[in-house]
């Protein structure tokens, strides 16, 4: 008993450190992981710094390389001048002079962080200065004074002179960003071999860590797939649900309306397209409601309709412009006719459509709106046209109405007080819908 006990115990004592050793290991391989991307990165970023100051050398020698050659060009043009009196030699000249101002600026720019440099970068700019400025007093002797006095002045040396003493400091500069090139350049090989060696041995921490990882990566995609696959199967029940509740809302919409309304979910359930009557014409221009309503009135009269029938349809079609133009921002309308029978009115927008939860009490119930205006629009629709097709969605909404030289109205609308009472089931949430978002809806309808 007693030995039992102790190997039990010693099973239970080696099962706890075995789990402590493991979870330290664990930590101990994390936190070396950590310490070796923090080592490597600041390695790299110390290569790349020093990488970066040997680019900065190499652009500011190539910058002092520029300098010197603005002056010499501008030079070239003024002998050229002097020689030949023909002024298409001042070409290298002045654009010499212009580049030589771009080229101080960026010089000074670039040597910002050398105090040495920047004094050097004064003297440049003032020898450049007062040799541009005898170049120009040549080239204006020579044309004021003739050849003769500008080649006097030139033989003066005094611009000789200025070109040889800025030579002179352009080569302590060369020599200065030599020098730094040398330090920077051996910097930049001691980074680059620190770099390297943290990367070989960080790679290998690596790979351990990742061998550690990989079961409970492996455990928790397993338990990933899974999620989704219940996930997957509850979104296509809540689709499943969707298509039904928008199958039941369309019976339902056509058998409360005795066929007047049809609820279509794509274009080509739409009714085929009569002949264009007149042009298209934009809901958001002035006076656009008032030429709609007079073509409808156009269209229906020249069919023979009645002049109530004419005035029915005439109310219709002004009722879906505005609701075209209050809740969708405005859109197009076109009148088509077969020219005797039927007159159909096409209205678009590009709204965001009618919400399905309030469709029913949008297209039937008197009084009801979504955005504050008296809601009588589909009521008056349904109520004095013969057939209403509606097409709406986030892409926008389609009316289309159509009238008939002669037709009776449904019995549903010749003026008897009734109830109609429907249920069915509709889908909510933002579309990732779970079995919990499909939910039970009465629609009360009463019509008058």
């Amino acid at each position: 008993m007693v030995i039992h006990l102790i190997m039990k115990l010693s099973s239970q004592t080696k099962r706890a450190i075995s789990d402590n050793v493991a979870t330290c290991s664990l930590l101990l391989t994390l936190a070396l992981l950590i310490a070796i991307c923090l080592l490597s990165y600041l390695s790299v970023n110390h290569f790349l710094r020093n990488n970066r100051q040997v680019t900065h050398t190499y652009q500011v020698m190539e910058k002092i390389r520029s300098v010197l050659s603005d002056l010499k060009d501008a030079e070239t043009g003024q002998r050229g001048y002097l020689l030949t009196g023909d002024r298409s030699y001042l070409q290298p000249y002045y654009a010499g002079k212009s580049a030589l101002t771009h080229d101080m600026d960026a010089l000074r720019a670039l040597t910002r962080d050398n105090l040495s440099q920047q004094r050097r970068v004064d003297a440049l700019q003032a020898l450049a200065a007062s040799k541009i400025a005898e170049l120009d007093q040549t080239i204006a002797l020579r044309q004021q004074a003739g050849p003769a006095a500008a080649l006097r002045m030139v033989r003066s040396g005094n611009g000789k002179r200025t070109m040889d003493r800025a030579r002179e400091i352009v080569a302590r500069m060369r020599a200065e960003e030599e020098r730094l090139l040398k330090l920077r350049t051996g910097a930049t090989e001691k980074a680059g071999v620190m770099a390297q060696l943290v990367g070989v041995f960080g790679g290998l921490v690596s790979a351990l860590f990742i061998v550690l990882s990989i079961r409970y990566v492996g455990k928790y995609l397993r338990e990933r797939e899974r999620s989704e696959a219940e996930n997957l199967q509850l979104v296509e029940s809540a689709r499943l649900a969707a298509v039904q509740q928008r199958i039941f809302l369309k019976d339902v919409l056509a058998s409360v309306t005795e066929g007047k309304l049809a609820l279509c979910d794509t274009e080509e359930e739409l009714p085929s397209p009569l002949p264009v009557f007149e042009e298209t014409i934009s809901l958001g221009a002035n006076g656009a409601l008032k030429a709609l309503r007079h073509a409808a009135a156009r269209a229906t009269r020249v069919s023979g309709f009645t002049e109530d029938r004419v005035q029915d349809f005439v109310t219709s079609v002004s009722e879906a412009a505005m609701n075209a133009v209050t809740h969708g921002g405005g859109g197009e309308a076109i009148v088509r006719a077969d020219g005797g029978e039927r007159v159909q009115v096409w209205v678009t927008d590009q709204g965001k459509g009618i919400a399905i939860d309030v469709l029913p009490q949008s297209t039937l119930e008197r009084g009801y709106s979504s955005a504050g205006s008296l809601g009588h629009g589909f009521w008056l629709m349904l109520r004095m046209c013969d057939k209403v097709w509606l097409l709406t969605g986030p892409q926008g909404t389609t009316v289309i109405l159509e009238q008939a030289k002669s037709a009776q109205d449904a019995a549903w609308m010749r003026g008897e007080g009734r109830q109609s009472v429907a249920a069915f089931k509709t889908v909510g949430g933002s579309g990732n819908a779970n079995v919990s978002d499909v939910k039970n809806l009465t629609i009360q309808i009463r019509t008058f």
